[in-house]
């Protein structure tokens, strides 16, 4: 592998570029990057044919593209219409477009470094004065560096979307793209009612108390309800206990009246149409990966794939960490990571976490500091939601409805909400015995 080029970063800028038909995506990221940072001669050329429609106001599309190119003769060298709808398949939000081109700027200095340096090893075997190379190659680095950093620190982007942002509140036609758990007491305690893609979102509770099935109820109801695209990262449980517990929640029939056979023909229908419906969903599963790096390869690949716009990690204590550093270190890795796979691929990321004994055993509830192993998960957090059953212990939190089914209650507090109020506390009622938060 050629570590000096990033190919697939470069295809989701010029994916990014081309979902955008006014041109606003290109005009930020041309402000970063130009045609001659990328690797790729068939992606630079595309890229230029992008600014070129642009300049001629024309709307930006595959098609346009492709003619765009085919009048310079440069179409059949990049791959054809083909290969430019092949690379729709990247990510193509604003946000991973602006990941990519820091990644594709910076693999371009870190080529035009390694040309400077090769340049001046060979004058050094011609034997050139070695102050004066020394003095050459300062500049020049020099040069690059800056290069890079004047590059990489615009806020006009990130001025004209709040910009716009402002003024559809305003006007009344805002709609928040974030995504939401489907719980109403819950999302309207979390900024414009849910998740916002490039977030995280932490939920932290003692072992048994539900966080698993409450990220498999904002996957049900997203995935399945309105199509969003989600993957779950569970270590703990294999695919089928995934699908059983998903059937469940989604039918609301215990799958225990199969074994006891007190099933009814009506739940036996509403169980198969649950499980067709899972099936059909565009819920996609990770069970196994070697560290925190492999975890970032497979959710890229997935986002390139099938577009995922929602992650769940089950949770962050599992992932594999180098055995050569502390477990802290290894937790802190971890949870930088997912932040910067967060925003990198432009997706909402749920995270499952530990929390240490003393929080565990403590009746009045969880704080912040009872996240286990590391200070670095709440720093990474945009929201954090920690969980525990009412009075500290299951016992205390049963409880039974008027219609006779038997639930838990559920504390929780909102402790940390980058974008909204924190320490914001409800309850849940969480009905265990098919796995359904309300």
């Amino acid at each position: 592998m050629n570590e000096l080029n990033a190919i697939e970063a470069e295809e989701s800028i010029l994916a990014s570029c081309i979902s955008d038909l006014d041109g606003a995506v290109y005009d930020e990221l041309s402000a970063i990057i130009t045609k001659d940072d990328f690797y790729s001669n068939k992606n630079s050329s595309i890229f230029d044919s992008i600014g070129k429609i642009i300049n001629n106001k024309d709307e930006i599309n595959e098609v346009n593209v492709a003619n765009q190119l085919r009048s310079i003769n440069m179409l059949d060298e990049v791959g054809g219409l083909i290969r430019i709808m092949s690379i729709m398949d990247s990510p193509c939000t604003p946000l991973a477009g602006r990941a990519a081109a820091k990644i594709v700027l910076g693999k371009s200095r870190a080529r035009q470094l390694a040309r400077h340096y090769k340049l001046q090893l060979e004058s050094l075997n011609e034997n050139a004065d070695t102050s004066d190379v020394a003095s050459k190659t300062e500049a020049e680095v020099r040069k690059i560096m800056d290069a890079s950093a004047n590059a990489d620190n615009t806020l006009s982007a990130a001025a004209s979307d709040l910009k716009t942002r402002l003024h559809s509140i305003s006007d009344g036609t805002y709609v928040s793209k974030k995504i939401s758990f489907g719980i109403p007491h819950l999302d309207e305690k979390l900024d414009e009612g849910g998740i916002a893609q490039g977030e995280v979102c932490v939920i932290a509770a003692p072992t048994s108390c539900g966080k698993s099935q409450l990220a498999l109820n904002f996957v049900l109801r997203n995935s399945i309800s309105i199509s969003i695209p989600s993957a779950i990262f569970s270590f703990e449980m294999p695919a089928q206990q995934l699908t059983k517990r998903m059937t469940q929640t989604c039918s609301a029939v215990n799958l225990k009246k199969y074994v006891d056979k007190s099933i009814t023909p009506h739940e036996m229908t509403l169980v198969d149409d649950s499980i067709d419906k899972i099936g059909k969903a565009p819920i996609y599963t990770v069970h196994h990966v070697r560290g925190i790096d492999d975890l970032r390869s497979k959710a890229r690949s997935l986002k390139r794939k099938h577009g995922i716009k929602a992650i769940v990690v089950d949770y962050l204590q599992l992932i594999p960490f180098n055995p050569n550093i502390s477990k802290h270190e290894g937790i802190s890795q971890a949870s930088h990571g997912i932040k910067q796979m967060a925003m990198e691929l432009d997706v909402a990321v749920i995270l499952l976490v530990q929390v240490n004994r003393t929080g565990a055993m403590r009746d009045t509830g969880l704080v912040l500091y009872d996240l286990k192993d590391s200070g670095d998960i709440e720093n990474d957090a945009d929201i954090a939601l920690l969980m525990w059953p009412k009075g500290g212990n299951a016992d205390s939190c049963k409880a039974v409805d008027s219609n006779g089914v038997s639930y838990l209650e559920m504390d929780y507090n909102v402790a940390k909400n980058r974008e909204g109020e924190r320490d914001l506390k409800g309850r849940f009622k969480f009905i265990n015995h098919i796995g359904r938060f309300q």
